[in-house]
């Protein structure tokens, strides 16, 4: 009993020691770094490596490999895994002449993005071959290590004005249309505006949108009040909130342009008939009289508590 505890601690321990030997003694990836960082669906991007020989020996006509061909089931023959990339008008091999002990070289690829890929995160194994310059033996094939590459389908926010024409001394609303015309979707989406000289907003100054699919739109509706001192174009700022693909909050500041129209100018410019304008008049004259009632009520009750 004794002599198989014996006998099984000293495999373990061998098996240990082999697998650190090995681990020491090879060509590794030391980084590992995809420019930009994260790849849009068929976008061209550079994979840039570091490899490093650990080995107790120089090496020569070092054959770097990206593993870029679907892994088939051998029982079913169908594709288990793909990674979403292709090389870009080169080879999905590199060659490095040679590497000394304790040394790195740098290799670079270009390789594009699928259109149809999906946001995730994805494998590439890297194999590599070498001849061992001491004694001229040819190692083929032997696994290099993983890289792992980012696909974030990112969402494009679009913004344009909708909604009334903007009559100086009135209400009216102003109509955000939010388009999405990215690769990605965005989720709970949400938008603000802020006040601004000229605009007093009478409705919540922040709507909740939720998810904008690519490709598709959705409005938020803001009713508001213009003053009769507005100016006749008017920057406002919209914050849009949301999340993409790989679940990272988004902010993005936006200006939209606006117009505001005086009764007559909308009248002029064909926005509105000459009944419309009337009315417009008719309600602006309304308000100032009614201001002007008020203020005189307010003055005659304020002479009376003073005794006059």
């Amino acid at each position: 009993m004794e002599n198989n505890i014996k006998t099984k601690v000293w495999v373990l321990l061998t098996a240990i020691f082999l697998t650190q030997l090995y681990l020491a003694s090879a060509l590794t990836i030391s980084s590992a770094e995809t420019i930009p960082n994260e790849v849009q669906p068929g976008e061209r991007f550079s994979l840039d490596l570091k490899v490093e020989n650990n080995l107790n020996e120089d090496v020569e006509n070092v054959v770097v490999s990206l593993v870029l061909e679907p892994t088939v089931s051998t029982t079913t023959g169908q594709i288990i895994y793909q990674p979403p990339f292709a090389p870009y008008q080169s080879s999905s091999e590199a060659t490095i002449e040679e590497i000394n002990n304790g040394d790195d070289e740098k290799i670079g690829f270009d390789l594009t993005a699928f259109s149809d890929a999906v946001s995730g995160t994805y494998n590439i194994p890297v194999k590599v071959s070498y001849t061992l310059s001491d004694n001229g033996t040819r190692v083929n094939n032997e696994g290099l290590g993983v890289i792992s590459v980012v696909v974030n389908a990112k969402p494009k926010i679009e913004l344009s004005s909708e909604g009334d024409i903007l009559i100086k001394g009135t209400k009216g609303k102003i109509s955000i249309k939010v388009i999405n015309s990215g690769l990605g979707d965005s989720k709970f989406l949400s938008i603000g505006i802020s006040q601004i000289p000229g605009i007093r907003i009478t409705s919540t100054n922040k709507v909740y949108i939720g998810n904008v699919d690519s490709n598709d739109f959705d409005v938020a509706d803001f009713d508001v009040f213009v003053n009769t001192d507005a100016l006749s174009s008017i920057n406002l700022p919209v914050v849009l909130t949301y999340t993409d693909s790989q679940n990272k909050q988004v902010t993005e500041n936006k200006i939209i342009s606006i117009n505001a129209y005086t009764a007559k100018e909308a009248t002029d410019l064909g926005l509105i008939g000459k009944n419309n304008a009337f009315v417009i008049i008719l309600s602006l004259v309304g308000v100032l009289v009614l201001f002007l009632i008020y203020r005189r009520i307010k003055k005659k009750n304020r002479n009376k508590r003073n005794g006059q």
